[in-house]
């Protein structure tokens, strides 16, 4: 996915419960290979594209109560999209509420020692972040997602009611979550997670090259019911469910001829004038010149000049400068211009604007702009990109 629908003010909270202190609770190594397992997964440009400094891992962690509040803290700055992935122990107090374990919580007192998923749901209540993606693997984590309560007030996991909110969890309410046999855990990740990874690695035919969770769950539903592990449970709200959460592998193995379809110069225009940020003048000059001629647009939009004869580069270069001095608002627009070109459903016509996106960053960003040009599912516009990047780098 790479940086696409990713802001510097995004944050990915993930934390992993391994060990415990009490002998009720058994050890899950399996569950620390999750954790890493997870880390990979967001940090791989070619996959989720997470920059590594968005990303925050707490391994075993030993008190509830700090833990709530680092998550907290973290939640509190998190304007933009806030992940939170939790794999351990899920236990039930006597009441029936989902606590989520710590290394040092004690099976008799899992709402004091343990942390509460009440807690976390009014953590993401007042979370001000546009996304919220959480997922859950752990027993009874279908808690998280359940109905209202019978007095008609907020469960202690039910944050339906809150917008742009999705969450994904490992079992139903009353199931427990599975784990490889003992002799396995060394290397094997928990079932539901080492599903996930595996789903995302290889990716699903047929399916666009942005990988939203609406697109995920039923693959992932489908693969473990047949294994005869427990089914998974999903619930979103808003639009939140179609965040483009992964890129596609199997998208990017498909023949270039039935993911790329000629594109009208309308379309260039149109995605054009939406999108480029910065560039935006030299990109609807060059779209004016692309409507002028009959048919699609097939030409080379980097080699094409305006009506003043300059190239598109040499355009580009004379509106970067200006431009870069107000940092702010080039990090928004670029920030729309990705998100509005995964929208584009011609793949040829998204990847002339993440191009495009990655040339006008170069200057700035060049390592970001190196990973939104290794994105592009198409050759010739990433290899176009990547020399444009490398043009700017030596000078």
């Amino acid at each position: 996915m790479d940086d696409a629908g990713l802001r510097a003010d995004s944050r990915a909270v993930l934390i992993g419960v391994s060990v415990y202190e009490y002998a009720e609770f058994p050890p899950i190594r399996a569950a620390r290979n999750s954790l890493q397992a997870m880390q990979s997964l967001l940090a791989d440009p070619a996959l989720c594209g997470w920059r590594p400094e968005l990303i925050t891992v707490i391994a075993n962690p030993i008190s509830a109560a700090d833990l709530a509040d680092r998550i907290a803290d973290l939640a509190e700055t998190t304007t933009g999209v806030l992940l939170l992935y939790y794999v351990g122990h899920g236990v039930l107090s006597t009441r029936g509420e989902l606590c989520l374990t710590v290394t040092s919580t004690r099976p008799n007192r899992p709402k004091i020692t343990g942390l509460p998923w009440e807690t976390l749901a009014d953590v993401l209540r007042s979370c001000p972040a546009r996304t919220r993606l959480v997922i859950l693997d752990c027993c009874f984590s279908g808690q998280a997602i359940e109905a209202l309560s019978a007095d008609g007030d907020l469960s202690m996991a039910d944050i339906t009611h809150v917008g742009g909110v999705y969450t994904l969890t490992a079992t139903t309410r009353n199931r427990t979550a599975h784990v490889p046999p003992p002799g396995q855990q060394d290397t094997a990740c928990t079932s539901f997670t080492g599903e996930l990874e595996d789903l995302i690695r290889s990716g699903i035919p047929g399916k666009p090259s942005q990988l939203t969770f609406g697109d995920i769950y039923p693959e992932l539903q489908q693969r473990l019911r047949t294994k005869g592990l427990p089914a998974p449970s999903q619930r979103g709200t808003d639009t939140a469910h179609q965040f483009p959460f992964t890129a596609n592998p199997a998208a990017r193995a498909e023949p270039a001829e039935r993911i790329a379809p000629p594109v009208t110069a309308e379309e260039w225009a149109a995605a054009a004038r939406a999108s480029i940020a910065g560039a935006v003048v030299a990109a609807e000059r060059l779209a004016d010149e692309a409507q002028a001629q009959a048919g699609p647009f097939t030409g080379n939009a980097v080699t094409r000049t305006d009506d003043h004869g300059n190239s598109a580069g040499e355009t580009l270069q004379t509106v970067r400068s200006p431009v870069l001095t107000d940092q702010p608002r080039v990090i928004r627009l670029l920030d729309d211009a990705i998100r509005a070109a995964l929208a584009i459903t011609s793949e040829r016509g998204r990847a002339q604007v993440l191009a495009r996106v990655a040339q006008v960053l170069a200057a700035s960003d060049p390592d970001r702009a190196e990973r939104i040009a290794r994105s592009i599912t198409l050759d010739l516009w990433k290899a176009e990109a990547l020399a444009d990047i490398a043009q700017v780098l030596t000078g």
